[in-house]
């Protein structure tokens, strides 16, 4: 997986004085970027974008009655003790008849080629209406990645426009040097490449999530998919409706996927939404996407009470957002909203084949409810069908149904659990002669803690007068503890 690397977004309030009447007193005020990218049989190189603010710098005539400002610039890119890139040039500003309004800001790319590694880049600016100016510097560190040692995405970067050159009909794109988006900007739009290993032709999906910094938390209504064929760069060029995204810091999050979901590359960028008027309900409950239903599997739930089914064992793998979502479903009993937010469900988890998510998920649901139904109560309704659909087919199961002093119970091991090892559940029985068993305890996160669990699997008889006694007496065959400690 490659790791997740954002671009780089440096505000600079650079001091200068320039000559002009217009600018005195003014701050020169720059903001600078940086996106790392990978040509074809050349190498990788960075892309450093220089915006400068037109109204803080200093103007002067020029002989056709106009006036123009000039930023001097020194960039050098080091590796050790070693200068890897030097270059000394001038910004220049567009011509302009009036210096008090009518300003345009002006900016800079450069592209430079850079072996993978890490690097300090170090830049200069000076307003050159005044040279005796101190010149102010940014210094930061990039690193270059090996795009050539696993599949791969570039960095993400914004951009406010972008057009293709009809003299070689290629793309050409207008860097965004900003990661501030307030209620004027009414999308977001991105651009970015993928490098995968194999560049055969071969079917993958990119998918894009917009991700609130608090809580990580998915913004449901901010996602979608693209399928790509594999090629040695493909790029990838979007917008994205913010008018109703509310207030936040956020993360854009792009995934790169092969045709069984198996997740290849990701990355990230950082951006920051002010829009205090947006619509409050993504930030509390559930909103599913509308989407268009034509050609879907959900189209041949026709029965209400066959969806409705179907939607009650989406329990255990739900978030409690989705099961009050879904409550509500039912209780509404409209079959196409029913069949909206089933076919939504899904598409959240896999976009690229939802009917395949649901169909492997139902295969599982048919082997919980034939283990573990009790009466009317179905499988997935139960403790074990629940910890099994969440979790998969546990690696390790023991059964103890009749040893002394105990109630019947079972012990399942997990070796992982997403970024968990070695996580257990206790499962028992005290109705004699069932089969419904509930969960007693366990050490997985988000799951039942109980630290009297010995005590309650032999309350038969151990008192439960001591609110904190842990620990019990074993007698010849009880071996609860050791099990639990290292299944078998």
């Amino acid at each position: 997986m490659l790791r997740i690397v954002t671009c780089f977004l440096f505000s600079l309030c650079l001091i200068s004085l320039p000559e002009s009447a217009s600018a005195q007193g003014k701050v020169l005020q720059a903001r600078f970027s940086h996106c790392v990218f990978q040509a074809p049989g050349v190498g990788p190189y960075i892309e450093t974008y220089t915006l400068i603010d037109g109204f803080s710098v200093g103007y002067s005539a020029l002989g056709n009655g106009k006036f123009s400002a000039t930023v001097e610039a020194t960039l050098v890119i080091s590796k050790g003790d070693s200068v890897r890139y030097f270059d000394k040039f001038n910004l220049l500003g567009p011509e302009t008849s009036d210096t008090l309004a009518s300003i345009e800001d002006f900016n800079d790319v450069h592209r430079i080629g850079l072996s993978p590694g890490l690097y300090k880049l170090e830049l200069e600016l000076r307003d050159s209406k005044r040279a005796e100016n101190k010149a102010q510097k940014v210094v930061q560190d990039i690193e270059i990645p090996d795009f050539k040692s696993k599949d791969c995405i570039s960095d993400i970067k914004f951009i406010s426009r972008h057009w293709t050159d009809e003299s070689d009909k290629s793309l050409k794109t207008e860097p965004l040097v900003d990661d501030f988006f307030d209620r004027s900007r009414e999308s977001l739009s991105y651009y970015a490449e993928l490098y995968p290993v194999f560049a055969d032709g071969g079917d993958l999906l990119i998918t894009y999530k917009i991700i609130l910094n608090e809580g990580k938390r998915v913004m449901d209504s901010y996602t979608g998919f693209k399928r790509v064929k594999s090629a040695a760069v493909i790029p990838v060029l979007n917008e994205i409706d913010i008018r109703q995204l509310s207030s936040g810091n956020y993360q854009l999050l792009l995934e790169l996927r092969d045709k069984e979901n198996k997740l290849l590359a990701e990355q990230s960028v950082f951006f920051q939404r002010s829009n205090p008027v947006a619509a409050s309900s993504e930030n509390g409950e559930l909103v599913f996407s509308n989407r268009d239903l034509a050609g879907t599997f959900v189209l041949f739930f026709t029965n209400k009470d066959s969806l409705a089914e179907s939607i009650r064992s989406l329990w255990p793998i739900s978030n409690p957002n989705e099961n009050t979502f879904a409550i509500n479903q039912l209780t509404i009993a409209d079959l196409v909203q029913m069949q909206q937010f089933f076919y939504d469900f899904w598409y959240r988890r896999n976009p690229a084949a939802p009917q395949e998510a649901w169909q492997k998920y139902a295969a599982e649901v048919k082997k919980v409810n034939d283990n573990y139904s009790v009466g009317r109560k179905r499988g997935y309704m139960t403790e074990r069908g629940r910890v099994y659909l969440r979790y998969g087919i546990p690696n390790q199961i023991s059964r103890n149904y009749n040893e002394p002093g105990t109630y019947p119970y079972e012990i399942w091991q997990y070796y992982t659990i997403g970024n968990q090892t070695n996580r257990k559940f206790i499962f028992y029985c005290p109705e004699i002669g069932g089969n419904d068993f509930s969960l007693l305890h366990s050490d997985a996160r988000g799951e039942i803690f109980d630290t009297q669990w010995m005590v309650r699997l032999k309350r038969r008889t151990e008192s439960m007068n001591d609110v904190d006694k842990t620990k019990v007496r074993t007698t010849y065959g009880e071996n609860f503890e050791q099990i639990f400690q290292n299944p078998r």
